[in-house]
């Protein structure tokens, strides 16, 4: 339980960070988005905050964290990014930890169309059927070599929070040339 406050208290900063960068970018530009941005920034400081506190949420909010950041990422790649986001629940009120799948979202983010000069494709497919969760969530990137220097934080992060609250969960990341993609299914009602 130490552990688990310990990397959520660690990954809300890097979130913030990541999605200030984002509303900095729009405000450089002078963009008249900028005060929704903020807003919308908002909206997920509030849930971060407040309800993210608990052990379990229902999956429709984590779901509605996830359409509301992609509203925000939205105001800041206008038509260069498109995004798909589809899901299919039998039980939009199962219990699972908070702040599981929006990272993976963000991720899809910051080094997909935030790498990109050109315009990029984010498809994220979450279904729940009879408690199994899958989440499949691809983005292209440029065909640019990458940094060894940094550690991916948000990443090892929430590997390790599955591990410890999801340990049956099967998680596989593939990083080619052109596009990352994240294919995770857990039990939620183990």
């Amino acid at each position: 339980e130490t552990e688990l406050k310990y990397l959520k208290n660690q990954i809300n900063p890097h979130f913030l960070f990541n999605t200030l960068n984002n509303i900095y970018a729009l405000a450089r530009k002078q963009s008249e988005q900028t005060p929704e941005a903020v807003m919308k920034l908002s909206k997920l400081m509030r849930f971060m905050l407040y309800e993210s506190n608990s052990p379990r949420i229902r999956l429709i909010e984590e779901l509605k964290l996830i359409e509301d950041y992609i509203e925000l990422e939205k105001l800041r790649y206008a038509d260069r990014l498109t995004v798909e986001f589809k899901t299919k629940l039998d039980n939009p009120d199962q219990p699972i930890a908070p702040l599981l799948l929006i990272h993976f979202v963000e991720n899809a983010f910051k080094h997909g169309a935030g790498e990109s000069r050109f315009e990029s494709l984010i498809v994220i497919d979450i279904k729940l059927e009879k408690g199994l969760l899958t989440a499949k969530i691809i983005n292209t990137k440029d065909n640019i070599l990458e940094s060894g220097n940094q550690k991916p934080i948000g990443l090892e992060n929430v590997k390790r929070q599955l591990q410890l609250l999801y340990p049956r969960h099967k998680l596989s990341l593939v990083n080619d040339k052109t596009h990352f993609s994240v294919q995770l299914s857990i039990h939620l009602k183990e």
